[in-house]
Parts: C-alpha cells; structure tokens; sequence
C-alpha cells in the first residue's frame, strides 16, 4: 500500500498537465452537480416553507368529539418527551396539536363561522395576535382586519358587528387565515369566540403536525391505529402532503405495467404521478450531470494511463500483479478526487449560494409558483403597485446546502473510479509486453497495405491511415467527441423551448398579457362597459393600446362521438369526489349536459376581440391560419380546443374546415332560466359558423359566468364586428390596455388613475393594475433562462476540456508512428499539415455524428415537451446558429488541440521511456 501511494504521487508530479486536467474535470463536474443539487433542495425547501405559510403547519385534520380524545390528551399531559416533541407512540412522533371548535356557522351576509381555537390550534395556523386581546366574554370576539372590513366594520378594537340578531365587541384582531386554506376546507370566513360562548351545536376538529423527518403516512397510521381514530374522520393537508410524505405510493408496478399498454396513459402518466413536485425531474437531471462527470473522468485518466504503458510492463516484468496495479491506479484517482470534488464541493455551493440569494425564487417548484401568482391575479383595485412587486412572488427563502447530494455523489465517483480502475487493468491486460513498451494500446493487427506507391500526396494518406486503421477506436473517438456537443445542444434546446412557452403562458395561462385590466366583475350579461367609454380610454394619453372584448355564453353539441374525453367535465367523469361545481350546475345547468349515448351539449365562451388581439393568436394556432378581414368576409371563427393530459389536441373530433352549430340566447342581455338553456326555442338563435382556425388558448377571458382557466374551456373567438352582426351584442365585458413603453412608475399610477376615473360611473366594473405584477414575473422568467444558459455555458466548458484532452489521447496513441515519421525526415510543415487534416477530418467526422445523435436526443426531448411538460408549441428544431457555432467549435478544436499536442511531440525515433 505504501508502495501504491508513492508510485501515484510521482506519477502525479511527473505528468503535471494530465494530473491539472484530471483535476480540473472533477472540480468543475463536482461543483455542477453538487451546486445544482443543493439549488433544487433549497428551492424545494423554500417551497414547503411557502406552503407551510399558505395551508397552515399541520398534516392531517380529524373530528375529535369522540371518547378516543380524552385518552389523547391525558397521554399528552403525562408525557414526558423532550423539547420538540409533545408525544411518541409506537411508530409516531407528534410535535404540535390543536384543537379548534366551531360553535356556529351563518350564512348570511357570508359563510361565517363562529370559531373557538385553542393556544396549539392558533400557533398551528399562524393566527398571531396583532392588537388587543382574544375573547373572554360571551359577547366578544376577534378577526382578522379583511373579515371586518367585508362586515363593513373598522377594524381596530373597540368596533361592534351585529352577526345573526346579536351583537360582539371586537376585542383582538388577528393575522389572516392561511391562504389557501379555503382551498381545502371550504369558502368561509372565521371570527373566534370565547370558549364560554356555546349554542350546542359544537364540532371539534384535532389538527396534527408529526415529525417531518420520516414519512408522516406511516405516524398517522400508527396514530390512527393507538388510539383507534375512524380513518373516514382523517383529512389530508394536501398543501403540504407532498413534500412531507403524506401520500400512499402513487403507483405500483401492476399500474405502471398497465399504464405503458394503454395509449390513453403511457410515460406522460406514470411520469406525472411519480414527479410529485419536480422529484423526479430534478432526479434525473442530477443522473444525468453524474454520469456526464463519469464519462469525463474515464476519458481524461485514460490518457494519463496510456502515457505510461511502457512503465507499467516495467513492473508487470518485475511482478506486478493487477491487483497491485488496481490499487496504484484507484490511489491515483482517489487522491485527485479527494481534492478536485472538495474544491468542487466547495465552489460549487459557493457560486449556488450566490445564484440563490439574487434569483432564488426560479428553483421554487412550479406549481408553488403558479398558484402564488394566480393568488395575486385577483387583488382590490385599493391595493397599490408596489404590493404587487418582486414580493409578490414566493419567498426564496435561506440556501441549503444538500449534504445527500454530496454524499451521494462522492460515493458514485468512488464507483466510478473503481470501475474506471479496473476497465484500465483489463484493457492492459490484454495488450502484449511489446505493445506496452511501444504504447499501442490498440491491441490490433498492423496494416501493412503500402500506400505511397499510388498516391503523392503522403501527409493525406498518413492522416486517413491513422485515422481508419484502428476503426473501434475510431468510433469511439467520434462518440467520445459529440457527447459533450450533444448535451450542449440538448439544454440550449430546452431552454430555448421554456422562454418561449414562458412567454406564450405568461400572456394567455396567467392573463398577464396586458398591464391593465377593466372588466365587468358581474355575472350578469346586461352589464357591461358602453361603447362610448372605450373611445374615451383610447384619448387618454400613456396608453400604446386599447382592446375591449365582447362576451356572450353559448352552446355547441358534440354528437356521435365528437367529445373523446368524457372524464375532463366533472359532470360527465363519473368519478367518485370529483363532483361538479354547485355555483355553475345551478346557474348554468352544468359546463356540459349528457343528450344521447354519444351525444353531449357543452356550454361555451364566446368572445370578440379587436383584429389586433386576434394576430397575437398566431402564436397559438394548431391549425389553420388567422385574418380578421377573411373573418368577417366569410364569417368564420376559431375555435380554442381542449388539451388532454398527454399534451393532445383531440380531445373533441373538430377540425379547421368544419362548420360548428352555436346556440346562444335570442336576447343579448338574457337572465337567468335562459342561460340554463333549457328555455323553449323561440329564446334562441342558431348558428352555424365555419372554423377558420383551431387555437390552443386565448387571450383576454371572462370568468364570472362558466369560467375560463384558458385551458379546460371550449371558447369560440370572433370579430368584434362579428359578434354584433350574429348575436347583437354591443356592449364590452373586458377591456386589455398596454402601456407605453416608455412610461415610468408615475406615469403608470396616473394612467391607471385616468382609466378608473372613466369607468367610475358604470356598475360592477373593476380596474386592475398588473404593470409591477407584469415586471416581477419578467424578472423571475429572464432569471430562470439566464440560469439555463449559465448551465449550458458550463457544460460546454467542460466537454471543450474533453475535447483537449482527447485530441491528447489520439496523439499519444499514435507517437511512436510520429516519432519513425520525425526520424525519416519529415518536414515541420508537412508533420503541420497532416495534424490539421487529421485535426479537421476529426471535426468534421465527429460533427456529422454529434448531429446524428442530437436528433435523436431532440426526438426524445421534445416528446417530453409536449406530452410531459406541456409546452406550448415548442420548436421542432433548435435554432441553425447554435447547430453553426458548435459544429465550428468543434472543428477549430478538435484541429487546434491536434496540432498542439502533435508539435509537442519528441522527434526521436524511439518513444521515450
């Protein structure tokens, strides 16, 4: 072993530049993966934390008014756990409890409910106590500012409210309800009461937050299990569920079995279910940096290996068993290793914590980031601009350094580097003492076909000879060569793709497509915004343009067959717990009503917009083509289709071409029973308009009627003009104004001040401000790219390194032919111009098979893009100029580092030992 140690530290000292370069690949491959490792943990983390904020800090929720609930809390009080833990059992470890019971409910003037909660009950919330004190007296209570406001009650303490024929004191006002909680538990608003206030009609409700270091499933059941809890009592926090561990498996081996034989569901399924919150994809990017940083690793030790071939048949004459030579090669590596992954380590984090402290909020996981912005869609027009900046976007939280992931990947390298060992003693073994001592590591038969008979110019032959001799290694030199290439070209490609659907969802999925929105917040069709108030918005100055749209409610039928996903209505699923929407079944009669075994009426949006908002569809056509004079020439439209799961278009059977039979109401500002449409005929008008085009979303929506996310409606767009001439409507639901370009924030306030100025006098109408929303989300788009391309940048940092040291690897193997050749009097410039048309045939060669591979790799990407993901019309081909530049880089390299290495060669005819 000592012996080991002191043969790799001199072949260290005397192969310097192979040692830097080893060292170098490992440094930069650690610091990638164990950077990115810990950005995605530390985006992971803040992640939770948000949610934490958002849904409340508890895990499972439960009815506790049963006898079980006595034996709880006297378990809790005889506990003796430490700080931390309030209470263990046999497979659980409970850090916080609370109790919360509701004494009431009322329904009017809103779902109100009348609230008792413990000290465990509010810290478990969040609800702090920001002024006065918490309810002690039957008729007191406390709430949060925004409930009193909506009671139309000033919220400081002090204030009376008449809730239900009886009159509170307020006491205390609290922190707000954790945000999305109503998502989870219901539409409602609290007021806490004293616990002597009590009309006996009492629910108490137990909420528990276990320890988070183990899966939470497993201590609820044991829980469940201790104190004999009716698991049909047990409700999930499913804000938090999945980043704790509070979810069954998602999928079992049967189900991804049956899934790849079903079209329906296949790898974009099994992938959505198994990538809760981005795991799975972060999983695979951080293989995919591993196995990147094996394959550096092989190919530049290799090189240092075959250097000193003729050395290591030295010792094998003198006895040196493989063993001995697996044990000097593994110390070699080990010790490089040792320094290069923890500078790696080290510099890699460091850069990360950088990167996160500016643009954290971009490792967030997607769906955290969503539904935060779609939260602040909706703010009062009182709310100002600058609540609506870079804040208004997750909280990024502190850095985390992800220990697993170094962990982790130290012990892949480790195996690595022992399976590296022992291919090196294999490929040795095989070669002869004489192959060794003339280090040809090729192990193949001589050619020994003479060429300079029929050909003069020699300095070509010489190249082509050395190149296709030895064919395996050639092979493997061009793979070797378009690896790096390739995955440059796959991330350029991707991130290249994710600006564009940012874009595309940022104006049409986040309706964030213009600065400022007035629209009717009415669910009534005879209100609406005159025509004459748009005239006076386009006068007022600050304002690039002005868009109003029109809006009616209608319905299509679908007969034999058109609809093929019946499981995207709620009304028509059939699937336990997915039950429609009370609101639109009663108001509308449901998005979709059942006629025939195949036939189906499904309520649609329709929509005019001004012929500029209709050319910036053009980014979302699917099929056919868009021209608002043709439009109203022929009187066609387009018609917004449905997406399935798996990124398909097909979900109804329509086509551009096709005609579409539109019912909607005779009367344009109809009520009620009408827009059930289940009137008598003569309340209708039909029409049968031709589809100029299918579209995959639109732009400005109404959503006070049957909604539209932009996604999961049918929506059928027209001509301003148009919706006038087929449905008599005149009035406009929502209008999309952009500011100039060059307007400030001041300039911004006094717009935006002007536009509520003239709505002020027409009912319901709202005006929101999104120019810092606008700004912020800018910000967090051209964030996420730059950090793509800063990847991008590194990766191809590190395959140019590979490509030096490869251009090394085909020198060296070939030294003792260029050494006879140097002997035989071979000039400067023609060994010069052999290296470069050795050099450049290599670029060449290995660009075509970069290219060659890339397209299979782009294939592969972009079926994830489409049917995974779910990107808006990403590109089927990246962009020419990257595809230019690299296959330039490449050639320049791969010539340039040929010629370097060759004119560094000793002229001597035998190969120095």
């Amino acid at each position: 072993m000592r012996n080991a140690w002191r043969l790799a530290l001199a072949y260290m000292r005397h192969y310097k530049k192979q040692t830097a370069a080893l060292f170098v690949g490992i440094l930069l491959s650690a610091s990638l993966l164990t950077g990115v490792g810990s950005l995605f943990a530390s985006g992971k983390e803040a992640a939770k934390e948000n949610a934490r904020t958002e849904y409340g800090d508890w895990h499972y929720e439960m009815r506790c008014d049963f006898p079980w609930f006595e034996e709880f809390l006297k378990d809790v009080k005889e506990s003796t756990e430490d700080e931390g833990t309030i209470l263990s059992g046999e497979g659980f470890r409970l850090e916080k409890y609370g109790v919360e019971t509701v004494r009431k409910a009322i329904s009017d003037p809103f779902e109100i409910q009348y609230v008792y909660g413990d000290e465990g009950y509010m810290e478990i919330m969040g609800r702090e106590l920001l002024d006065g004190r918490l309810p002690e007296e039957e008729n007191e209570i406390a709430a949060d500012a925004q409930t009193l406001r909506n009671l139309g009650v000033s919220d400081v303490p002090g204030s009376t409210v008449e809730l239900d024929g009886e009159t509170f004191t307020v006491t205390g006002i609290v922190s707000e309800m954790p945000e999305k909680l109503g998502d989870l538990m219901g539409d409602y608003m609290q007021v806490f009461v004293s616990p002597e206030l009590d009309y006996g009609r009492n629910g108490s409700f137990l909420y528990l937050r276990f320890d988070e270091s183990s899966p939470v499933l497993g201590q609820m059941k044991a829980f469940a299990e201790q104190y004999g809890v009716d698991g049909g009592t047990v409700a999930r926090n499913n804000g938090m569920s999945g980043y704790v561990g509070a979810e069954e498996t998602k999928l079992s081996g049967e189900q991804i079995r049956a899934a790849l034989t079903d079209p329906s569901l296949g790898l974009p399924w099994i992938w959505g279910s198994l990538n809760e919150n981005e795991a799975l994809t972060e999983g695979v990017v951080l293989l995919a940096l591993a196995l990147f940083a094996a394959f550096i690793i092989y190919s530049i030790f290799q090189v240092s290996v075959l250097r000193r071939l003729s050395q290591y048949s030295v010792m094998q004459t003198l006895g040196m068993t493989d063993g001995s030579a697996f044990g000097m090669l593994m110390t070699e590596m080990a010790l490089v290793l040792a320094g290069g992954y923890t500078a790696g380590t080290l510099l890699g984090n460091g850069a990360a914590a950088l990167i996160y402290r500016k643009v954290g909020r971009i490792f967030i996981t997607r769906n955290q980031v969503g539904e935060t912005v779609a939260r602040h869609t909706g703010v009062s027009t009182e709310e100002t601009a600058a609540e609506l900046s870079v804040s208004a976007l997750p909280d990024a939280g502190v850095f985390h350094v992800d220990l697993q992931v170094i962990w982790t990947g130290a012990l892949f390298l480790i195996l690595v580097l022992a399976l590296v060992s022992l291919v090196l003693i294999r490929k040795m073994r095989k070669l002869t003492l004489r192959q060794m001592i003339a280090k040809d590591a090729s192990g193949g038969r001589r050619n020994r076909k003479i060429y300079s008979l029929k050909y003069e110019n020699l300095t070509g032959i010489l190249a082509k000879k050395f190149m296709f001799s030895r064919k395996g290694t050639f092979i493997g030199i061009l793979l070797s060569l378009s690896v790096g290439s390739v995955i440059f070209l796959g991330t350029a490609y991707v991130t290249e793709n994710t600006r564009t659907n940012n874009e595309l969802t940022f104006a049409a999925d986040d309706g964030l497509g213009s600065d400022i929105q007035v629209y009717e917040g009415s669910d009534s069709l005879e209100d609406t915004i005159p025509e004459k108030t748009v005239e006076t918005l386009k006068e007022i100055d600050g304002l690039e343009s002005v868009y109003p749209v029109r809006y009616m409610l209608g319905e299509i039928p679908l007969y034999d067959g058109m609809l093929k996903g019946t499981s995207f209505f709620a009304e028509t699923a059939g699937e336990e717990g997915f039950d429609p929407d009370p609101e639109i079944m009663e108001k509308y009669n449901g998005q979709i009503v059942r006629t025939g075994e195949d036939d189906y009426r499904l309520k649609v949006n329709i929509y005019g917009y001004d012929d500029e908002m209709l050319e910036s569809l053009n980014d979302y056509v699917l099929e056919g083509s868009i021209d608002p004079d043709q439009m109203r020439k022929e009187n066609t439209v387009l018609f917004k289709t449905l997406m399935d799961g798996q990124g398909n278009y097909d979900v109804i059977d329509i086509s551009a071409g096709d005609t579409v039979q539109i019912r909607t109401p005779d009367d344009p500002e109809a009520e009620s029973e009408t827009l059930r449409f289940q009137s008598g005929a003569e309340n209708y008008r039909d029409r049968s308009l031709r589809i100029g085009a299918l579209i995959s979303r639109p732009l400005a929506k109404v959503e006070t009627y049957i909604g539209d996310d932009g996604v999961s409606n049918v929506d059928i767009i027209m001509t301003n003009e148009q919706m006038e001439k087929n449905f008599g409507v005149t009035g406009y639901q929502t209008i999309s104004i952009s500011l100039t370009g060059h307007a400030d924030a001041e300039g911004a306030d006094r717009a935006a001040d002007e536009i509520r100025s003239a709505v002020s006098g027409i009912s319901r109408c709202v005006v929101k401000d999104y120019t810092a929303q606008i700004q912020a989300q800018n910000l967090y788009l051209d964030q996420q790219i730059m950090f793509f391309y800063g990847i991008a940048a590194v990766l191809l940092l590190i395959s140019l390194l590979h490509i030096m040291n490869s251009m090394q690897y085909l020198v060296a193997e070939r030294r003792y032919e260029f050494s006879i050749l140097r002997a035989m009097g071979i000039t400067d410039a023609g060994f010069l111009k052999m290296l470069m048309k050795e050099g450049l045939r290599y670029g060449i060669y290995s660009s075509i098979v970069m290219l060659a591979v890339y397209w299979i790799v782009q294939k592969v990407l972009y079926y994830f893009m489409v049917h995974v993901y779910l990107y808006l019309h990403p590109q089927g081909m990246i962009s020419p100029g990257y595809l230019i530049f690299i296959v330039m880089l490449d050639v320049a390299l791969c010539t340039g580092a040929m010629v370097l290495s060759g004119r560094r060669q000793p002229t001597e005819a035998r190969p120095a030992e």
